[in-house]
């Protein structure tokens, strides 16, 4: 029976650098090399198995020095700058860095990467290479933290032409990679072979490895595009629909004051892409002006906390349904600086809203960008994570606060093109801490007068929606939120 690994990246990135390759030439190993699947299971064995005997671990390894084949999910690329100091940087001076790229390749999170060896293991051996599989951290650098499983043969699917295999000589349509696998005779001892050690040793390669050609046809977008292949298909384009910024400040934003970032970042880019030579007619169709009539498509500007226990304004994702062209990203990405300083140096700073650094973390689609806001799959029950506001002002006579809240909750589902809730069930009265967050913008000349009062809900569909859902008054501001229930 074969023998597959299966590989998810859940942070949605994966960083590797090929063996001959340097860092700046921007480029990643993909898909992953045989000889660095197995040195990771090598340093698992050493950090977090070491009970596993020794003997039971090379046998294992040498029925797995075959090299593989590879069934690879669509993959982008992407890099960050690092300005490091170099040995004449000095503190508090300019100058003396070295720019390093650090390229990585883009995954969903639910993306899978299958490897499969044409080797029939025993019961022990898969026993063995389960538990290893499924103790691995990441794989390639530290930041490409990854879930590994070994399927079983109800799992696993044959190989066809759009896998990666390898070859003496590739087709003329055919995607070609070369990777570094150990050679035979297998030996241990090449998979823990140090950078430095090969390099002093006057080698180009590590002993007792070789270059394997490998090909793959099928459809390019099922492949990663960059310039490690030899052939390769333009990409097809898609315009980014959300963009993700980290928010830090000498003191923390709290998410009842949510409001105030996202009001703030609204107020600027609306400066920002006047200056950048958007048109008019474009910039209203972003920031928004026709309301329930354009289908709530322009711009949301959702401030999301942290960790469960931290109730602090930590991200702020911008989505616009429709997409967005680049010199409107470069317009959206180049916030800086944010507060609630009124007045210049002689004014007042509104209450709650210290400054903030806006940092551009990603670009890309909701679901990639900002997961939270999404339900892959798809789920039929969400519950607010901040309060629904209602837009519709309810008769106290002819009907209920539930009676009011579904038709209010209906309405705004029917003006976003989604399906009707078969419940709404409220979480968090009216009356209750929901109503502790600021309700009104600070940019419209909106007072405490003007508040709506806030509510928690629970929705639920007859079919699982994968989102977003953000709904009810201020919703472009990051009011009625909605997230899976899990």
């Amino acid at each position: 029976m074969p023998t597959t690994l299966a590989f998810r990246f859940p942070l949605g990135r994966y960083h590797a650098n090929p063996w001959d390759r340097a860092v700046n030439e921007g480029v990643s190993e993909w898909p992953p090399s045989p000889w660095r699947i197995l040195r990771a299971l090598v340093a698992t064995w050493y950090t977090r198995w070491p009970e596993l005997p020794e003997p039971e671990l090379d046998a294992l390894l040498d029925v797995l020095a075959d090299p593989p084949t590879y069934r690879t999910p669509g993959a982008g690329t992407g890099h960050t700058r690092h300005y490091l100091p170099d040995l004449e940087h000095c503190k508090a001076e300019n100058g003396h860095t070295d720019l390093t790229l650090d390229p990585f390749l883009t995954l969903g999170k639910h993306a899978e990467l299958r490897v499969r060896w044409d080797a029939d293991l025993d019961a022990a051996q898969r026993s063995a290479l389960g538990k290893l599989a499924e103790l691995i951290p990441y794989l390639g650098r530290s930041e490409s933290v990854c879930y590994v499983k070994l399927l079983g043969s109800d799992q696993d699917d044959e190989p066809d032409a759009t896998w990666w295999r390898p070859v003496q000589v590739a087709g003329d349509n055919e995607m070609r990679v070369r990777l570094l696998a150990p050679a035979r005779p297998f030996n241990r001892s090449v998979l823990e072979a140090t950078t430095t050690s090969v390099r002093k040793g006057k080698r180009t390669l590590p002993p007792g490895t070789q270059w394997v050609t490998y090909a793959a046809g099928g459809h390019s977008s099922e492949r990663q595009a960059g310039r490690g292949h030899e052939r390769r298909a333009a990409p097809v384009p898609c315009r980014p629909t959300a963009l993700r910024f980290t928010v830090i400040g000498r003191a923390p934003v709290s998410m009842t004051n949510g409001v105030l970032v996202a009001d703030e970042a609204h107020h600027v880019v609306a400066r920002l892409l006047g200056r950048a030579g958007v048109s008019d007619a474009r910039r209203r169709e972003i920031m928004g002006t026709g309301g329930a009539r354009t289908g709530h498509a322009h711009a949301h500007w959702i401030p999301v906390g942290g960790e469960e226990s931290d109730a602090s304004v930590r991200h702020l994702v911008v989505f616009v349904q429709n997409g967005l062209e680049p010199a409107e990203i470069a317009a959206i990405i180049s916030l800086g600086k944010l507060s609630g300083k009124r007045g210049g140096d002689d004014g007042y700073e509104v209450r709650g809203f210290p400054e903030q650094q806006l940092l551009f973390q990603a670009a890309g689609q909701l679901r990639d960008v900002a997961p939270e806001l999404t339900a892959h799959p798809a789920a039929a029950r969400w519950r607010s994570v901040t309060p629904y506001l209602p837009v519709r002002h309810r008769h106290k006579r002819r009907e209920t606060v539930e009676e009011f809240l579904a038709a209010d909750v209906a309405t705004e589902l029917r003006n976003r093109g989604l399906p009707v809730p078969v419940s709404v069930t409220i979480t968090e009265p009216i009356a209750g801490s929901v109503n502790q967050f600021r309700r009104y913008r600070m940019n419209n000349k909106e007072t405490l007068r003007d508040a709506r009062q806030g509510v928690g809900l629970r929705l639920e569909f007859e079919a699982p929606m994968e989102g977003p859902l953000l709904l009810g008054q201020l919703s472009h501001f990051g009011f009625g939120r909605f997230e899976p229930e899990q």
